[in-house]
């Protein structure tokens, strides 16, 4: 992909500003159920549904969207994503009873992981290989800034004015999220996307042709499966650990806020520093020894008591979250060629989305039995499957000879 006229910080900086935008879209639903529940006159189990709804939907259709990005080039989609994303915002602001709001979260599902699959494969074909791991390291930190940062600041907003002030909000940023995109992305070449004619029209089946070719060699296979266990295993680590401080240390709510704060701090600092380590290191050793540390954290931490040592735990496991992301993404936009990677980075999505559906689902069992240490031992068990797999089938790319398409491959930064 050629130069984008306004360079690669502001690009970057921009991708970032879409990915922080869908985060906070994405993970502010749960501190405002009250909100909803009051709303809507809902018990907040029902209001809750919308969080489902919203994931299944980004899952099933990013598959789609991933397939049209490689088609129709990843500009197109991503403004188009985002002008559909504030209309489904719009329907939230707007909606009269809460089946009205679920279909709006539904949109929102569908559109955010269009834009979220298009934005991660823009990245990767705008910067090289041995330079994208700060690339991804400054795209992930949108996760964890939305979640210390943006949340904390949209709930205080939404206290005050009520929570269709934020869905106003975020109609009114994809407006002008897309207008940017509209003027500041570098479009791609005509040689950079294929398309979409007799051959390659959009059907399930020509979908499956795609996802099989994804996948036929075990380097592929094996970092899907690897995303799906370690998305798993933290999700799952996770949703219990407020429930495990509260219960068996005693602690407030309060205190558990301030928790999760340090542990979002800690990943906050991380992200970006992880891709700058993974660029001068390796990313696969980088990756493999911040899951071994992780699986290590998440065995430790339901033994210890409120005191310091917790803390310093936490603190290494919110650091160790974040060192896997820039290394994990870095690594799974390389194994296929930029002409499938929208549908890969697709398929990506949406199988750690199951993954963290099912964890969840084992973790509860697995608290109910023995609580938090047994979840704890669950979560290592898949991160310490997730880095084996990673060790023994996962070649570094610079050895690997990745699916190849048959047109010539992007030029990248």
């Amino acid at each position: 992909m050629k130069n984008s006229p306004v360079g690669p910080v502001l690009t970057l900086l921009l991708l970032f500003s879409i990915g922080l935008l869908g985060e906070v879209d994405y993970q502010v639903i749960p501190p405002l159920l009250p909100l909803l529940a009051a709303d809507f006159q809902v018990p907040p189990s029902n209001a809750a549904q919308a969080i489902p709804i919203y994931a299944i939907a980004s899952a099933v259709f990013s598959l789609v969207f991933g397939y049209l990005s490689d088609h129709l080039g990843r500009k197109p989609v991503i403004q188009a994503g985002l002008l559909s994303f504030a209309a489904a915002s719009l329907c939230n602001y707007a909606s009269p009873s809460l089946q009205v709001f679920f279909v709006g979260r539904f949109f929102s599902g569908v559109t955010a992981g269009a834009v979220s699959t298009a934005a991660t494969s823009y990245a990767a074909d705008y910067f090289r290989y041995e330079h994208r791991g700060k690339a991804m390291g400054v795209l992930s930190t949108a996760y964890f800034a939305a979640a210390i940062i943006g949340i904390p600041s949209a709930t205080a907003i939404a206290s005050r004015w009520g929570w269709r002030s934020i869905a106003f909000a975020i109609f009114v940023f994809g407006i002008i999220a897309s207008g940017l995109v509209w003027k500041l992305l570098q479009p791609e070449t005509p040689l950079q996307v294929r398309e979409i004619d007799a051959h390659n029209r959009l059907s399930a089946f020509r979908i499956q042709q795609v996802l099989r070719l994804c996948l036929h060699q075990r380097g592929t296979i094996s970092i899907l499966l690897a995303s799906m266990l370690s998305s798993g295993a933290v999700v799952g680590f996770i949703t219990f650990l407020s429930i495990h401080l509260t219960t068996t240390q005693h602690v407030t709510v309060r205190q558990v806020g301030l928790v999760f704060l340090l542990c979002g701090a800690a990943s906050l600092v991380g992200a970006p520093l992880s891709g700058i380590v993974a660029d001068r290191w390796a990313k696969k050793p980088l990756l493999v020894l911040s899951g071994l540390v992780l699986s290590g954290c998440v065995v430790v931490i339901p033994q210890l008591g409120w005191n310091f040592s917790l803390f310093a735990a936490l603190a290494f496991a919110g650091l160790s979250i974040a060192f896997r992301m820039a290394p994990l993404l870095a690594l799974t936009t390389e194994l296929v060629s930029a002409e499938y990677r929208g549908t890969f980075l697709a398929l990506r999505n949406a199988l750690s989305q199951l993954g963290i559906a099912g964890s969840v689902l084992v973790a509860s069992y697995c608290y109910a039995i023995r609580g938090y240490a047994l979840v704890g031992g669950f979560s290592a068990t898949l991160l310490i499957a997730s880095t084996l797999l990673v060790v023994f089938l996962v070649p570094e790319p610079r050895e690997y000879s990745p699916v190849q398409s048959d047109q010539t491959r992007t030029e990248r930064v």
